[in-house]
Parts: structure tokens; C-alpha cells; sequence
């Protein structure tokens, strides 16, 4: 992707002698330029495209992460239901557990006793009623004992086979319950497992969609250069345009004028020549053979009227723009919004908003609005020592000129501000050797022009 720097521009700069002998050389700069614009149009065309394409991955992932959310919602609802299950199921567990071993402790306390029956009941299970009989002192007793001991025997038996039963149906029961516990533990994990695998996916998405959020928006930003760029490539098409216009209009002035004192001067010498050839013929009529007197030599022809050569007055060196300390020299430094290295291709210079910045030389604006990074800016174009120069005065508060304005060394071209990318009121000042050009090649440190 060719990425355009904040305003991306290719100047062409204007503030060089107007002549009429330079009409083909302003021609040749208006085709370049046109070139250019179509170059930056055919670039824009791609961002657009490189865009439209960002833009719907961006969306088709966006819907990805949304699509990825309800889902991990809907695992966190099955997990928490899960978790509800295995808290309930393993509370019966332990309800179960805590009546196993109150089975246990009632065992415990009845040891003795059902020992001892148990012990009674098999050795002398066979004798029980013989006993009953032999012991009995009349059959009354006999029935009586008899009926004792049956019920004795009974009731040792059927406590056994309740206590048995007991403990048989809550082993079951406890068997089964860790089997369930353990499944829903097993599922818990299961879904714990597969949500963790999605929170990882989501994260993944996430940084993809900020990924393409950054892209978009460099996108956008280079989209947005260019549109500045080819603004003021057509700004610098009209003035051009209007230059050429004074070329011919002042050409065709001194046309005009060289053919009215041409004309002038041959009325002129007819008359004389007329005149003289009045005087000869009345000279011969009369018979005089006297030499006639030499006559006056016609005037030159007056000078054509001489093209202006300059759009400004050529200045011979630069002049403070603000007055303020120095807060970043020129050359390498830590971008103050970003933290990234890079090189500082102007300085700033601290004071306070609304105070006036004016133009460091003579020249034409070329720019006076808001740009990309720059904020409000001005762009002027000068003859500095016989070389063209540009001057850019960033960061602006207000503007106070316009494009195409033809403004003096000292006159004000704004205020100081806080626009564009800035951190604090401060004028960004650029000087270019030349044309202001992406990747600011021509850029030279400022410093030493304007006595920093």
C-alpha cells in the first residue's frame, strides 16, 4: 500500500520570476503538475479500493467476535447450570455420606447387642424352644415363653434386615450419586475446557479486528491526505493558470503598444515624407535649383512595455516568525503522541495562543487551511538569494491569509495554536530548499536562518 505522509503533497512552487520568457517553463510546470494530480488520483483510487476491502474484512469479523460472544455467553449460562447441578448433586452426596455413617455410629452403639443375639440366635437356634419347654413351669408359662421368644427372634432379625437394607439402599444410592457427580464434573470440565478455547479464539479476533481498525483508519487518513493533496494541486493549477494569464495579458499589452508606436512611427514618417515631397514639387514650380535642406531623421520606434518580472519582491534572507523558545529542535526525537522514533523535520517553537505569526520572507501562499497533522497551516512559497524556498507554519489558532495571497516579510499569516496533532500551543515551522515534497527531502533545520 503506498502511504501518503500527512498532506502528501508535490509542490510546485510559484513564487519564481514571472517573465514572459518563462511561459514555456510555467507550461511545462502545469503539465507536471497535471500529471501529478493524476497520479495522486490513481492512488487515491487504490486506497479507496484497499479501504472497501478493510472495511468489509473488518465488518465479516466484527460479526465473527459477535457470533463468538453469544456463543461464549450461552457456555457460561450451560457451565453455571452445571455448576448448580454438581453443588446440588454433591450436597446429596454428602447428605447420603452423613446418614451412612449415622448408620455406622447407630451400628456402632448396637454392636454389642446384636453381637450378642446373633451370637444367641445361631448356637442356639436349635434348642430355643426345648428350652422354652423345660424351663416353663406350667403350660401357661410354656405359651407365654415360647411366644417370647419367637418374637425376640423376630424382632433381632428384622432389625438386622431394616439395618441391612438401609445400608445396602444408601451405598446404592451413594455409588450412584458419585457417578452422577463425576459425570457432571466431567461435563463441567468439558464445557470449562471448550470456553476456555473460545475466550482464546474471541482474543485472537479482538486483536485482529483492532488490527484492521488501525489499517481502516490509515486508510482513511491517507484518503483524506489525498484529497488534500489534489486540493491544492488544483489551487496551484489555478494560480499558475492566473500567472500565465498575466504573461499574455502583459505580452499582448506590449504587443499592442509595439504596434501602435510602429504605427505611429510610419504615420509620421509619411507625413514627412509626404511633406517633403510638397515642398520639392513647389520648389521645382517656382524654378528654385537651391540644395533643400536635409531632412530630420525619424524618431525610434519607442521600447514595447516590459513584462513584470516578479510576483514578490526577491528577499535576501529569512525573518523570525515568533518569538518563544525552542521545545523540538530539528532532527531525530520520540514522537510526543506516539513514543515512536523519528525525524523532526521542522522546530517548535513555545508562546502563548493567539500570539501573531508572520511570514519569514516575502512570497505567495500556497496553502491556507487545515491539513492532515498539521492542523491549520500555511504554506508559502519565496525567492530567498535568488532561490525558491517554502515556508510551512503549522498548528495555527486562526488563519489570516488566503491561497494565492502575495503577502510581505513580517506580515501576519495567523496565530499560534494547539491544532492538528500537537500537545501543547507551540508553531510547528518547516523551511524547505525548494519544494515541499512527501518525505520532506528539501527540509533543512530552521534554526540557523532565524537566529536559533
Amino acid at each position: 500500500m503506498k502511504r501518503s505522509l500527512a498532506l502528501g503533497l508535490s509542490l510546485t512552487l510559484l513564487a519564481s520570476p514571472v517573465m514572459a520568457t518563462e511561459k514555456d517553463t510555467l507550461k511545462a510546470r502545469q503539465d507536471r503538475l497535471s500529471n501529478q494530480l493524476e497520479e495522486s488520483k490513481k492512488a487515491q483510487d487504490e486506497t479507496d479500493a484497499e479501504l472497501d476491502i478493510t472495511e468489509a474484512e473488518r465488518d465479516a469479523v466484527s460479526t465473527e467476535i459477535r457470533a463468538v460472544n453469544e456463543r461464549l455467553e450461552g457456555l457460561s449460562e450451560q457451565i453455571a447450570v452445571q455448576q448448580e447441578e454438581a453443588d446440588a448433586a454433591r450436597t446429596e452426596l454428602e447428605e447420603t455420606r452423613d446418614q451412612l455413617a449415622a448408620q455406622g455410629q447407630y451400628l456402632e452403639s448396637q454392636k454389642a447387642l446384636l453381637s450378642e443375639r446373633l451370637r444367641v440366635l445361631q448356637v442356639h437356634e436349635d434348642r430355643s424352644y426345648l428350652q422354652v419347654v423345660f424351663e416353663s413351669r406350667s403350660f401357661g408359662d410354656f405359651v407365654t415363653r415360647l411366644l417370647t421368644a419367637q418374637t425376640i427372634a423376630e424382632q433381632d432379625r428384622d432389625l438386622i434386615h431394616t439395618y441391612m437394607s438401609e445400608v445396602e439402599r444408601l451405598e446404592s444410592l451413594e455409588a450412584r450419586q458419585r457417578t452422577q457427580l463425576s459425570f457432571l464434573k466431567q461435563k463441567e470440565r468439558e464445557l470449562v475446557v471448550t470456553k476456555q478455547a473460545l475466550d482464546v479464539a474471541a482474543e485472537q479476533k479482538r486483536d485482529l479486528l483492532s488490527e484492521l481498525n488501525e489499517q481502516v483508519e490509515l486508510l482513511e487518513l491517507e484518503k483524506m491526505s489525498r484529497a488534500e493533496e489534489q486540493a491544492l494541486m488544483n489551487e496551484q493549477s489555478r494560480i499558475i493558470a492566473g500567472q500565465l494569464e498575466a504573461i499574455a495579458t502583459a505580452e499582448r499589452e506590449a504587443a499592442e503598444a509595439q504596434a501602435r508606436a510602429e504605427a505611429e512611427a510610419r504615420a509620421k514618417a509619411e507625413a514627412e515624407a509626404k511633406a517633403q515631397a510638397e515642398a520639392k514639387a513647389a520648389a521645382e514650380a517656382k524654378g528654385q535649383s537651391e540644395d533643400k535642406p536635409a531632412a530630420s531623421p525619424a524618431p525610434a520606434p519607442s521600447p514595447p512595455a516590459k513584462v513584470p518580472t516578479n510576483v514578490s519582491t526577491p528577499a535576501t534572507s529569512f525573518v523570525r516568525p515568533v518569538s518563544g523558545y525552542v521545545s523540538s529542535p530539528f532532527g531525530p526525537r520520540q514522537n510526543p503522541l506516539t513514543g515512536v522514533a523519528e525525524s523532526h523535520r521542522g522546530i517548535d517553537l513555545v508562546n502563548a495562543t493567539g500570539t501573531p505569526i508572520v511570514a519569514a520572507a516575502p512570497g505567495i501562499v500556497i496553502k491556507a487551511a487545515p491539513a492532515t497533522g498539521y492542523g491549520n497551516v500555511v504554506f508559502v512559497s519565496h525567492i530567498v538569494g535568488g532561490e525558491v524556498w517554502t515556508t510551512v507554519y503549522a498548528h495555527l489558532d486562526a488563519i489570516t491569509v488566503t491561497s494565492g495571497q502575495t503577502v510581505s516579510a513580517g506580515q501576519t499569516v495567523g496565530t499560534l495554536g494547539n491544532t492538528g496533532w500537537s500537545t501543547g500551543p507551540h508553531l510547528h515551522f518547516e523551511l524547505h530548499r525548494g519544494q515541499w515534497a512527501p518525505g520532506q527531502p528539501n527540509a533543512v533545520d530552521p534554526g540557523p536562518y532565524i537566529g536559533y
